[in-house]
């Protein structure tokens, strides 16, 4: 599941104060180091010169204790004066830590003899144990505010864009589909501002689509039903038999005209406008009465044309339905020679499967583009792009795969799922 841009913002300032905050307390915490490491042992080390100078003429084992140091000058030989917790380290600065007390000491080899400065850091460890207790919590607390601030800061920075996401989502509903909030001059509101510009140009568009199918649809009944009118007068003159086939041809052809115009016409109008628009009808029915009109066709060709339906497929807008089953059939006939074309049905999806030639290798991405036919690729193969556009238009999912063991399957999902 991929993240949101908030939450990616607020996790990147996340990181940001967290890496901050982390090597501020590393640095804290080595400079802590460095000088105890540095300046304590170079002040023992100076100290030890001293003493070993001041007590240079001794002779004899000697342990001067002074304020928070104690001094000792034993001979290798003989170590019994100096407590055995400081006996056995080498020359330079060491650090012993006991369970109540914490001690820096510096030692030095000079001949027969061993020179030991001790001094009592347990007031300094308890500050250290105490600034370290601090810089921990102090870290916590900057990764607490820091997630509240971060958290803060993302919801303000993206404000605009989810302001802008909000009205985007409800543009449909705006008056004129345009953009009505103001947005800073940054990039947000360069992308509103071009957003709006689309918008814009996009209505206009489907504007003049929808204008140019009605009026192309007007302009073109009248001239249909001049023909109806004259086939019909003519049918009434009781013409020759071949005469009447020929005219049943240019009804059928006619009729044809009528529902695709009626189908342009509202595939140019948006879903939301096409409540009421398109009659709905029983499924059955409408596939029963279109395979009637195929039938003498798929008997001249010597085809198998069959009807499945599976209990009760309801009703669906008829002259959709129609223009899907038309192309969907006139593609199966055209691309069978032999065998069969079946029809099933049932209230979840509508399937026509043939035994034809089937679908060319590498073509099945390409069926539904404009142009493109199984028959002919280079061709202008409309069928699957105006069943294709009608599945978008309805809502309805299109699904085309090989029929085994030979031909095509092509599904037409009432539930886009």
């Amino acid at each position: 599941m991929s993240m949101t841009i908030k939450s990616r913002l607020q996790l990147a300032l996340n990181l940001v104060i967290v890496t901050t905050s982390s090597l501020a307390a590393v640095g804290m915490v080595l400079l802590i180091f460095w000088f105890e490491d540095t300046l304590f042992y170079n002040h023992l080390q100076s100290d030890l010169s001293d003493q070993i100078r001041n007590h240079e003429a001794v002779t004899t084992p000697l342990v001067q204790p002074m304020t928070d140091t104690t001094y000792y000058k034993l001979p290798k030989s003989d170590q019994r004066l100096l407590p055995e917790v400081f006996r056995g380290y080498p020359q330079g600065g060491h650090e012993v830590l006991l369970p109540d007390k914490a001690y820096n000491l510096f030692v030095r080899h000079d001949g027969g003899w061993i020179h030991v400065l001790v001094q009592d850091q347990s007031e300094f460890e308890r500050y250290e144990l105490m600034v370290f207790a601090g810089v921990t919590l102090g870290v916590l607390s900057v990764w607490g505010l820091g997630f509240i601030l971060s958290r803060r800061l993302s919801l303000q920075i993206l404000q605009p864009v989810s302001r802008l996401a909000t009205e985007v989502a409800t543009l449909p509903q705006q008056p004129g589909h345009r953009l009505e909030m103001s947005y800073p001059d940054d990039e947000t509101g360069q992308l509103a501002r071009a957003f709006d510009r689309y918008v814009l140009r996009v209505n206009e568009l489907l504007l003049r689509e929808q204008q140019f199918s009605a009026n192309a649809s007007h302009e073109l009944r009248t001239p249909m039903m001049v023909i109806r009118g004259a086939v019909d007068m003519l049918k009434e003159s009781e013409p020759q038999p071949g005469v009447l086939r020929q005219l049943q041809r240019i009804d059928d052809a006619l009729l044809q005209m009528q529902q695709q115009t009626e189908l342009f016409l509202q595939l140019s109008r948006t879903p939301d406008a096409l409540s009421g628009k398109d009659d709905e009808q029983p499924l059955a029915n409408i596939v029963a009465r279109q395979l009637a009109h195929w039938q003498p066709l798929a008997d001249a060709r010597g085809l198998t044309l069959t009807l499945e339906v599976n209990g009760d497929a309801g009703q669906r807008p008829a002259t959709m339905m129609i223009a899907v089953l038309n192309n969907l059939l006139r593609n199966a006939m055209q691309h069978t020679s032999e065998g069969e074309i079946c029809v099933q049905l049932d209230a979840h999806y509508l399937q026509v499967s043939d035994t034809g030639s089937g679908i060319a290798a590498g073509l099945q991405d390409q069926m539904c583009t404009r142009g493109i036919s199984e028959a002919n690729p280079t061709g202008f193969g409309l069928g699957l792009a105006i069943v294709e556009r009608i599945c978008e238009h309805r809502g309805w999912r299109l699904e085309i795969v090989p029929h085994h063991p030979a031909g095509t399957r092509v599904t037409v999902y009432f539930d886009a799922v």
